[in-house]
């Protein structure tokens, strides 16, 4: 069944307050948008896992004699499914054998039970690995059991990937954490210590590669892996299986470099979850003018039920003159909005506009901005009272902008982590202009309108990891390290993924090379494989 839901994006405006929507129209052609909250697929799946089931209750399979299937939803080749039976209720443990302790990966499942259904996650491609089986009792009895999980070789379109540095004692690793490198296209997948890679999925995926509240993942993938638009966007988890799948038309597509033909992508660069459930992702409008627009999707029904349109917000022209950068399409990208976050001590947004170089936080529920961070420089007069004052430099085509737990104690601050390209687009800083790119710490004091930079890091690294275009920072929550990600080195022929300690040591250094053209590492995340969120059960 296919629920379809319309709407005219850019014309569609959202009363603030009375949670009421309508549609108007002006002289703008625009093209149409929908969406669709696709359950084709359920019936193959649910057929797969009744398969598993029959397999898991027929008694054949006990823990002497446990059956193994490899890449069981047909997505995620180095993963596995285990299922067996035993005669007493027991909890299990799992352990994938690394090379070395740091890369060996472990979990535990603690419900005891007869019935066993587990998933295995973290193999080595084109290797036997072995995989320790711990059975435990209520009574406290173990035993271990062996298996050997026999895996084919990787993708060519995967990465080189060098490991110059890792210093394991002090970067934040836990049983079955590994990096992931979300690209611009092909294949998402993450790799150790040691650079070798325990997970990839087949499914091609651009830009949105997000953890949920509830473990799964958010994706963005395509119809087929040889169609031209990413258009196809999953709830999914890291064994390939899909809770949920949203379908958007590709009449508003476009293509990230600005070319007529090529790839295109629907939902350009962020999507995130909100309180509620539901995902807020950054589209086009269709009309002309592009990547300036969000939308709310009900992660039930897969309506639409907010939108926040940026030409409502700012200066009119800002995108009616706009002529900072050029597309072969004719297309007018004036905003480039590629990020959003949600802060959820106030019920805003913080959002990044790469091509005014901007970053600004809008209340959510009335969408008036609250703060601009910039060169207020060219900006009306009645936008200036938004500006932070401080002597923080501009940033530039930057990316990435989060906002970080606490850090100082103080409800009247806000810490935001961004990554600063550092290329002045419109109103960057023109004196350190593509010299160097940075990750970069600011912090906010919304009563006093100030903000003040605790932390940076790159400049050092002078030109050489200059990136254009790409690039994030992410905060790791148990070290207070960060990993910085200079996604687009050398002309975008190569990505360089480093963990950096609080006082601005490197402690875990990768090159990435010999990727396909744009699949270079979008952006760079270190999530568990395992993460305590997520529990597998068939059906």
């Amino acid at each position: 069944m296919l629920k379809q839901v319309t709407v005219f994006l850019g014309l569609l405006v959202f009363l603030a307050g009375c949670g009421v929507s309508s549609t108007i129209t002006n002289d703008t052609e625009t093209e149409e948008l929908s969406v669709a909250l696709n359950e084709e697929w359920q019936e193959e799946q649910n057929e797969l896992e009744k398969n598993y089931q029959t397999l898991l209750d027929s008694g054949e399979y006990d823990e002497d004699n446990i059956y193994i299937k490899l890449n069981p939803y047909e997505a995620s080749p180095l993963s596995a499914l285990l299922l067996f039976q035993t005669d007493e209720a027991m909890k299990v443990e799992i352990s994938v054998a690394g090379k070395d302790e740091e890369t060996t990966i472990k979990n535990s499942f603690d419900d005891y039970t007869t019935k066993h259904s587990i998933p295995v996650l973290g193999l080595y491609a084109n290797t036997k690995n072995q995989v320790t089986v711990t059975l435990t009792d209520k009574a406290g009895n173990s035993m271990e059991k062996s298996v050997t999980i026999k895996t084919g070789a990787l993708p060519d379109s995967l990465a080189k990937i060098e490991v110059k540095e890792a210093d394991t004692q002090k970067m934040e690793l836990g049983d079955s954490e590994v990096t992931f490198v979300v690209p611009s296209t092909k294949q998402a997948y993450a790799f150790d210590t040691n650079g070798d890679v325990r997970w990839y999925s087949t499914r091609y995926n651009s830009h949105i590669f997000k953890e949920l509240d509830n473990g799964n993942l958010l994706y963005l993938t395509k119809e087929s892996n040889d169609a031209n638009t990413y258009n196809v966007l999953l709830e999914t988890d890291y064994l390939g299986k899909i809770y949920k799948r949203y379908d958007f038309s590709s009449a508003s597509a476009t293509n990230e470099t600005g070319q007529s033909e090529g790839e295109t992508t629907v939902i350009h660069h962020d999507g995130i979850e909100l309180p509620n459930g539901n995902l807020l992702l950054t589209v086009s409008d269709g009309s002309q003018y592009i990547e300036d627009t969000m939308i709310e999707l009900n992660r039930e029904t897969g309506e639409i039920e907010k939108t926040i349109d940026l030409k409502d917000l700012l200066p009119e022209s800002f995108y009616e003159e706009y002529d900072s950068t050029s597309r072969e399409d004719g297309k007018i990208d004036w905003f480039h909005q590629n990020s959003v976050d949600y802060d959820e001590l106030d019920n805003s947004i913080i959002i990044s506009g790469r091509n005014q170089d901007t970053m600004m936080k809008i209340d959510y529920d009335t969408k008036e901005i609250k703060w601009i961070m910039g060169d207020g420089s060219g900006w009306p007069e009645s936008y200036q009272k938004y500006f932070l004052a401080g002597t923080v430099k501009a940033s530039g085509g930057q990316h990435a902008a989060i906002v970080l737990p606490d850090q100082d104690e103080n409800d009247e601050t806000t810490d935001v982590l961004f990554y600063d390209n550092n290329i002045s687009v419109t109103r960057g800083e023109e004196e350190t202009s593509e010299k160097y790119s940075t990750a970069r710490q600011v912090r906010i004091n919304e009563e006093e309108m100030t903000i003040e930079e605790i932390w940076d890091f790159g400049e050092d690294l002078g030109s050489a990891y200059y990136t254009k275009i790409i690039g994030s920072a992410r905060y790791l929550t148990a070290t207070n390290n960060r990993l910085v990600n200079f996604g687009y080195r050398d002309e975008g022929t190569a990505s360089s993924i480093m963990e950096v300690t609080k006082d601005g040591k490197t402690i875990f250094n990768v090159d990435l090379t010999d990727f396909p053209t744009s699949a270079w590492a979008y952006r760079a995340e270190r999530f568990s494989l395992y993460n305590d969120k997520w529990q597998y059960q068939l059906q």
